[in-house]
């Protein structure tokens, strides 16, 4: 169990920056801070508690078998287990002690809710390793949670480059998107999410409603 205590300070400070700007339709008054956190931060703090990660990085190939049999599977248990060793694999380096310290300590921060310390922890991490996509998607989740729409969109353009299947990096677009207002470009990346990973069940749930929204919408 991931999201008891340690993560209060975070939701916290994320209750600033939780809700649309302008007159909320009634889509976006369903989508507040609580589905914001029940549909981003699993996919991207499911291994805060972990002391370290398992051996792999974004380039494994077993990364190509386990995505497989994600789309394939039938099985709700099945395809959780396989999303975490996808996310075991992400989170790891190739095998540099240092940048999985720092992918340890960033993500600790997180999870105290220290967010501008781990945005710092992140940048160095980017710095000293520029195609760890891993180290680009906690950045884009930590600007995200502090609103920084823009550079969260910037360091997702990264992960995405670097590993196209990324669930998570396509689902915080699709966060993004929805804050905004562009409700069309919310889709269409929730859309890439559920491509490679059918089982988000939030995000299933949440296209569902924004083509119900856009459905109402005029040509």
């Amino acid at each position: 169990m991931f999201f008891e205590a340690p993560h209060m300070n975070m939701m916290k400070r994320t209750e600033q920056i939780g809700t649309f700007s302008g007159a909320p339709t009634p889509l976006r008054a369903r989508m507040r801070l609580p589905l914001y956190l029940s549909l981003y931060l699993p996919l991207c703090l499911l291994f805060i508690g972990l002391a370290m990660p398992a051996a792999g990085d974004q380039t494994d190939p077993a990364l190509d078998s386990l995505f497989t049999d994600l789309v394939r599977t039938g099985s709700q248990a099945e395809a959780e287990q396989l999303t975490s060793e996808i996310w075991s694999r992400w989170i790891a380096s190739d095998g540099d002690a240092d940048a999985d310290r720092l992918m340890q300590s960033g993500m600790a921060l997180m999870n105290r809710g220290m967010l501008d310390g781990a945005e710092q922890v992140f940048s160095q991490l980017i710095q000293d390793h520029p195609d760890f996509a891993e180290a680009w998607n906690k950045r884009a989740t930590v600007r995200f949670l502090l609103g920084n729409d823009a550079g969260s969109r910037r360091d997702i353009a990264r992960v995405i480059d670097l590993e196209p299947r990324h669930f998570g990096a396509l689902s915080g677009l699709g966060m993004i998107n929805m804050r905004s207002g562009d409700l069309q470009a919310a889709l269409q990346a929730f859309e890439a999410a559920l491509r490679v990973n059918p089982h988000l069940n939030q995000a299933v749930d949440v296209t569902r409603q924004l083509r119900e929204q856009l459905r109402g919408q005029p040509l």
